[in-house]
């Protein structure tokens, strides 16, 4: 899937979505870094009702 591709490529970092914390989404407290997501992934956050 799209996880093993993606870990392939330099700069690149791969999280399921219960693994997603402050840190991954803001390295070193500043915001701005490219979040692809999934539909499922979307999907999972509302379900499990994750990070609200």
């Amino acid at each position: 899937g799209i996880g093993l591709a993606a870990r392939n490529l330099p700069g690149v970092d791969v999280v399921e979505v219960h693994g997603l914390n402050a840190d991954l989404l803001a390295p070193g407290t500043h915001p701005g870094r490219l979040v692809l997501w999934t539909k499922s992934a979307i999907d999972r956050l509302g379900a499990e009702e994750l990070f609200l």
